[in-house]
């Protein structure tokens, strides 16, 4: 049965044009285990909590259940695309095939800025978190910079060990953030019913308080889960590497998503609780969440919590530098990167591993030469939503005559991919018109200068490939 699937699964990409160069072993956790851990909620809450609340306060909890419903929609444009396309450069090849290769390329290259920025952000992350774990634990001082480039070529070395190895690792790494986020809910659910006497619920229904809300405010705090509820669709750019790619990347899409967005309301909803106690009520805090965790939990349990915490980075990292590496492989196939026959090697383990060095190479430089990772991360949610735009205009252009059943309600198609589309606008501007300070910079608006220049040098690179202007 399995030979069969592999074979049928090769035949389809064959219509496509391509044949199987890629190892086809991933299976249907393994599909939804590279989303989630992309996604990685325990990541994501962790580091961009305190920004989200300090905005407006309890609100925030309904910010993230207004993300959570505008990127479902997106979800559902993306398995839809996956079930009728089943290849990886996802986005990329979607806008090609539907629209043409220009704006194919101009998708492809917004989603891998998206990917090449966040990169080495997340392994930043990492890098301060042990850096401050070794410190504070074991009295032993490290560079965080020297920890973020090792975990870049850790990464890189077991994507060079081939896609059975990475599942592996990423499996194991998205069961760990799973047993994470549910002890941190039944830790924060605990100790919570051990408090409740010392919660002020007035002030909670006063955090709760639209109409002190500004627009400014509201839109940053949007950015909590446009931060975290992205990356769901790296399942249908592993999608040369997924048996019945059809059948399984559409639900990993979705299930990936629905599981983040609801053990994240949990966690946002407990904290948020938590933290009308009158000890939070004017702390001044650069991460409130942490501060709870140790504050309630104590230093052990922290510690505790912030292993599984490393666990998930870890496996973001990984499940990153999947999706850029296949992205980049994608575009090589169809030479409209420079290098293109080097970017598309297959080694013996079926990796791209020249797509993984270059990732590699570029994450470890930006790291060394800006000080403030923010300049280069902050390129990444812009892209990607922009990227996103590219993706669902591109899905106007669908046809019924494909034979291939769509994933969800036709009748809902065309409301479903018009709000998806006002959606993810939105969600670019609350990411640029906002502003947002940078330590070093007096503008606010040095993510949307970043994004500029990284898209003018897309740009340069395509006139240089083709020969030829827009």
């Amino acid at each position: 049965m399995s030979q069969y699937s592999n074979d049928s699964d090769s035949k389809l990409l064959e219509k496509f044009g391509y044949k199987q160069d890629l190892k086809r072993s991933m299976k249907r956790f393994s599909s939804f285990a590279i989303s989630f851990s992309l996604i990685s909620i325990l990541t994501g809450i962790s580091a961009n909590f305190h920004f989200g609340y300090s905005q407006v306060q309890g609100v925030v909890i309904f910010s993230w259940l207004l993300v959570f419903c505008g990127q479902f929609l997106v979800a559902l444009v993306m398995s839809d695309l996956a079930v009728r396309y089943p290849l990886s450069g996802y986005g990329y090849q979607w806008a090609s095939r539907l629209v043409n290769s220009k704006l194919g390329y101009a998708t492809g290259w917004l989603l891998l800025m998206q990917f090449l920025t966040g990169f080495p952000g997340i392994c930043k992350a990492l890098g301060i978190i042990l850096s401050d774990f070794f410190l504070q634990f074991f009295s032993f001082e490290i560079n965080s910079t020297l920890i973020a480039i090792g975990f870049i070529w850790i990464v890189a070395f077991i994507h060079k060990k081939g896609i059975k190895i990475v599942s592996h690792i990423n499996n194991l790494g998205v069961i760990t953030e799973i047993i994470g986020v549910v002890i941190v809910i039944m830790m924060l659910s605990y100790f919570l019913n051990e408090n409740t006497n010392e919660i002020d619920f007035k002030s909670l229904y006063s955090d709760l308080n639209f109409s002190e809300i500004n627009f400014k405010s509201f839109a940053l705090s949007i950015l909590l889960g446009a931060w975290c509820l992205t990356g769901f669709e790296a399942a249908a750019d592993m999608s040369e590497e997924t048996k019945n790619p059809t059948g399984v990347v559409p639900k990993s899409i979705i299930n990936s998503l629905i599981y983040s967005g609801f053990f994240g309301l949990i966690i946002i909803l407990l904290s948020v609780v938590f933290l009308q106690k009158e000890t939070y009520l004017d702390i001044e805090s650069e991460n409130l969440l942490y501060d709870l965790f140790i504050f309630e939990f104590g230093k052990e349990l922290f510690l505790f919590v912030l292993i599984f915490i490393i666990a998930a980075i870890f496996a973001c990292a990984v499940a990153c530098m999947a999706t850029a590496s296949r992205l980049i492989f994608s575009m090589s196939r169809d030479s409209v990167l420079p290098k293109s026959k080097w970017l598309r090697s297959i080694d013996k383990n079926k990796s791209p591993s020249n797509s993984i060095y270059i990732i590699s190479v570029l994450g470890s430089l930006f790291i060394l030469f800006f000080k403030q990772i923010e300049i280069i991360t902050s390129v990444s949610a812009i892209c990607g939503y922009i990227g996103y735009c590219g993706i669902i205009f591109s899905s106007f252009f669908t046809k019924k005559e494909t034979g291939t059943k769509s994933f969800y309600f036709s009748k809902f198609q065309i409301p479903i991919k018009i709000i998806s589309m006002v959606w993810c606008l939105f969600v670019v501007i609350c990411l640029i018109v906002p502003g947002q300070n940078i330590d070093g910079f007096s503008t606010e608006y040095i993510p949307a200068i970043s994004t500029f220049v990284f898209l003018v040098i897309g740009y340069l690179i395509y006139l240089i490939k083709n020969r030829a202007v827009f």
